[in-house]
């Protein structure tokens, strides 16, 4: 059976039947605001679905039919959400066993319960992830190694499809990033994006073997009010140290931030300079982002902040 694909705009009678309230209930909530709406040429009430989606999160309301709203992934688990500690090792089963659409329903569902991305990629994903790298560094098997890069590429289809629940807001700032050359890992700075966006920012994630060169360059054309790096392997930490060193002096003349996260982070010795920051979770990007006053307009900009925190 085919689902249907996700979808952008939800019609009062469908986000009712999405949730089990009825149609009568969901244009209240609309035309008292609770609910975040547009309306047709027509007079039609629309729903986006990031603002449906926040709405779920911030009133705990159970998501009954995800098929009504094209999420077939959350579908697949059958309505069970495991609870409790375990949702790494229910998360590590599936990407093992190749199960994407379970993968992908267990993360969204983690989010559409209230969890903040920060938290979901700190967790089940960071611990499945591991396990699943240090099975392919003991073993070295074939085996191994095709179960790690088929979790991976899941795994990326989780964040990408976790990306489209957020909330997009024209006017964000910009927040400009990658992973630098020698370093080919693309997962970890898709994680920053999705933490970034989660944070009300415009993510723009350039991926991995991103030139510093080119970083900077990004930033200036979108007019960046933030760039994040993200290191997971170090080709030559000399030579990338140097070259930080000199984006860093770059971007102080601006007062643009960079962030650095990632595995290798802390392994760069930078010095403690007001516009450079180092942590090594999405936890710590997110607190980070959380304390920096960005440039754009502020009040906007911290509206969709609270909006779209875990």
């Amino acid at each position: 059976v085919e689902h249907p694909a996700m979808k952008d705009v939800l019609s009062p009678k469908e986000f009712a039947q999405a949730i089990g309230v009825s149609e009568s209930s969901i244009k209240r909530w609309v035309d008292s605001g609770v609910i975040p709406a547009s309306k047709t040429a027509g007079g039609h009430r629309r729903i986006e679905m990031g603002d449906a989606v926040r709405f779920l999160r911030d009133s705990k309301t159970p998501l009954l039919h995800p098929d009504v709203l094209g999420l077939s992934d959350v579908s697949a688990l059958g309505g069970d959400l495991p609870i409790g500690d375990d949702l790494g090792e229910t998360l590590f089963d599936f990407l093992r066993a190749g199960k994407a659409k379970h993968a992908r329903g267990l993360i969204q569902s983690l989010y559409l319960n209230g969890r903040s991305i920060a938290q979901i990629i700190d967790g089940p994903v960071q611990m499945a992830m591991s396990r699943l790298g240090q099975i392919w560094f003991e073993t070295q098997e074939e085996v191994g190694i095709f179960q790690e890069h088929r979790a991976t590429d899941i795994a990326i289809q989780a964040l990408t499809h976790l990306r489209l629940l957020i909330p997009n807001r024209e006017g964000a700032p910009v927040a400009v990033g990658g992973a630098p050359s020698g370093d080919p890992y693309l997962l970890p700075s898709l994680a920053a994006a999705a933490v970034l966006e989660s944070r009300g920012l415009n993510a723009v994630n350039l991926g991995p073997e991103t030139p510093l060169e080119s970083l900077q360059l990004a930033a200036e054309s979108m007019n960046a009010s933030l760039l994040w790096l993200s290191v997971t392997a170090i080709e030559d930490r000399e030579a990338l140290q140097a070259n930080l060193l000199e984006l860093v002096e770059a971007l102080e003349d601006r007062g643009l931030p960079l962030v650095i996260g990632g595995q290798k982070a802390d392994r760069l010795g930078l010095p403690d300079v007001p516009h450079l920051h180092v942590g090594t979770s999405m936890g710590e990007l997110e607190a980070l982002v959380k304390g920096l006053r960005l440039s754009a307009a502020e009040s906007d900009s911290d509206n969709e902040v609270q909006a779209g925190a875990g």
